[in-house]
């Protein structure tokens, strides 16, 4: 029936639309593949009314991109932690700068002491929100380039000394303290707020009952409105860096490893009804353990500790009830393994991690996936993976760059974290187009004296190189800040929701959802249009696509006006079959894909 109702419309609709031609837009790649460039032409959404929050190694609170177009800060508050090690006592104290101290800084007053001394959260503000402001035709802005800033520095790998810039030392701030001032904070601006922490490794119970997985629950809870939280997967994915095993009381269970020598750990976690004994076996002879359980033992250079359930030390804290070990081993190189054994009838299960791609140490044996940060396994975190946006640039010296071997344009990065978490959910959502993108430098970040060719020719020196879950997880926050403009109460769980149904799946996906795209590539105008209650092909808005459709079709194609005049309240926007933000000609097979079904 529907096949010969459309047949006798065929050739009208494809003779009468033939004059109608699509939009172009010429946009940087991560807004055009997200198509947060069509949202904002449809929609309007620029982050307008929304706070984005970034706990990070600082920002550049110089750099035009985070500066109005009245020479005033976007920055709403600043908090530096610099110089602490998590909440111990004896901290420095961290300093707080405000919107008016920054204003008064940028005309020549009071300086703000305060640098992103690395480069990292600078090209993360710069990803979620920066404006584009400081060169050339705004291409470079971020996701959500109207939206107001808070930034926590609450962490460093450190900076070398450069130019007339001091070294700067490595630090971890209190991250408790850090997300109880934002929620203080993000209370007296009065928005809506998405956050990022985009920092973390496999370091804590990977289950979401971490201290800092629990208050990041508590600030951006899942189901309050105007508060989400979001993160990319981690950058282990494709590493040996997670094995598992089941153990029992009838003989050790064993994991290999392979070390280089150099200083080195392995955390496990195992089942907290099933206390087990661990032992380190080295090739070249030297062994420590049994070590029983809440105990532990420093010989030959290893350390094995047993804690607890819930007596693990900051920021591990866990309420899941198991167990958890720390082992450290200094030189040794070659191969060994880890021995568990219950020590009473049953059995139990242990997963072990290597919290850092960067040690000299590989698992050989039970390798299984799950290697997402304990940050992205929060159980409120909205959390994407990573694909390649671009193979190839011009850098700021003329030179051409290339890199394809950490993945295909448009296929997953090579070193995208997958799930599952280590409780069992998929710990993926979707996936974003992070690596090898370009946005806001600091100008006197390590990055940007260390690494000319990470700046992009046509940026003027204000833009640099990002990738990795670090670039994916920005694109996310500002995503969501769009969100958040259409809808100031949407819970984290409401987003998730969405995004997940306006995922798209393509030939690199593959079908979804699993454990490495999630539910596939996000789709930011699908989100929205969802949010707006398009139907796509619901042209007489009786809330289906049919062959009733085919003539209100053709005229929201050729005369929008006169559309609207004939069906008012019903959205022209659902002609745009194939998503690509305009109603055209290349809305018709689409459409009539649509009505003919599968």
């Amino acid at each position: 029936m529907r096949n010969r109702s459309w047949g006798k419309h065929a050739s009208f609709v494809l003779s009468a639309l033939a004059a109608v031609t699509p939009p172009v837009c010429a946009m940087d790649r991560v807004r055009n593949e997200t198509k947060a460039n069509l949202a904002e032409l449809r929609y309007g959404v620029t982050g307008q009314g929304v706070t984005v929050a970034i706990m990070d190694r600082g920002i550049d609170w110089r750099h035009p991109d985070f500066i109005k177009p009245d020479g005033t800060t976007r920055i709403k508050h600043l908090l530096d932690m610099t110089g602490q090690l998590y909440c111990e006592a004896g901290n420095p104290q961290p300093v707080e700068y405000t919107e008016a101290q920054i204003n008064a800084a940028l005309l020549g007053g009071p300086p703000i002491d305060s640098r992103d001394a690395v480069g990292h959260g600078t090209v993360t503000a710069g990803i979620a929100a920066g404006n584009g402001r400081a060169f050339a035709d705004d291409r470079y802005r971020g996701m959500a380039p109207a939206a107001d800033l808070i930034v926590v520095k609450i962490v460093s790998e450190g900076a070398q000394q450069h130019e007339d810039q001091p070294a700067e030392a490595p630090f971890i701030g209190c991250y408790e303290y850090a997300l109880d001032w934002l929620d203080q904070k993000i209370n007296e601006v009065g928005n809506p707020c998405v956050a990022i922490i985009n920092a973390g490794v496999q370091y804590g119970p990977m289950d979401g009952t971490s201290a800092v997985s629990r208050k990041i629950d508590q600030v951006f809870g899942v189901d309050r409105p105007g508060r989400i939280y979001a993160t990319g997967t981690g950058d282990e994915g494709a590493y040996p860096t997670h094995a598992a095993a089941d153990y029992d009381d009838t003989a050790a269970t064993s994991v290999r490893f392979t070390t280089g020598g150099a200083p080195w750990t392995i955390t496990a976690w195992y089942t907290g009804s099933q206390p087990a004994e661990i032992t380190v076996r080295m090739d070249d002879g030297a062994v420590v353990g049994p070590v029983p359980a809440e105990d532990y033992r420093i010989e030959n250079g290893i350390s094995i500790y047993q804690y607890a359930p819930g007596q693990e030390f900051y920021p591990w804290t866990s309420t899941s009830g198991d167990r958890a070990v720390w082992i450290g081993i200094d030189g040794h190189a070659g191969g060994g393994q880890v021995e568990i054994r219950g020590t009473q009838p049953g059995m139990g299960h242990v997963d072990l991690y290597i919290a850092d791609v960067f040690l000299p140490i590989v698992f050989d044996d039970h390798l299984v996936p799950g290697r997402l940060s304990d940050f992205a396994a929060t159980t409120s975190a909205l959390v994407c993976g990573v694909y390649v946006a671009r193979i190839e640039y011009i850098d700021i010296t003329g030179t051409p760059r290339g890199d394809t071997s950490e993945g295909v344009l448009g296929g997953l990065w090579n070193h995208s974290a997958d799930g599952p978490t280590r409780d069992g959910r998929l710990g993926v959502d979707v996936a974003t187009p992070g690596h090898h993108i370009f946005a806001a430098y600091g100008q006197t970040s390590y990055w940007k004296y260390c690494c000319p060719w990470n700046q992009i020719q046509d940026g003027g020196g204000w833009y640099g190189r990002q990738g990795a879950a670090s670039g994916a997880g920005p694109i996310l926050v500002g995503a969501l800040a769009l969100m958040l403009e259409m809808n100031p109460s949407l819970t984290g769980e409401e987003a998730r929701q969405i995004l997940q149904d306006t995922a798209r799946s393509d030939g690199f996906t593959g079908p979804t959802p699993n454990t490495h795209w999630g539910y596939g590539k996000l789709d930011l105008l699908a989100a929205l249009d969802q949010m707006a209650g398009v139907v796509r092909g619901d042209l007489n808005c009786d809330g289906a696509a049919n062959v009733l459709d085919i003539n209100p079709f053709v005229l929201a194609l050729l005369n929008p006006a006169a559309y609207a005049m004939q069906f008012p309240g019903c959205n022209v926007h659902n002609a745009d079959i194939n998503g690509d933000g305009g109603e055209n000609v290349l809305d018709i097979n689409p459409f009539v894909a649509l009505l003919l079904g599968p």
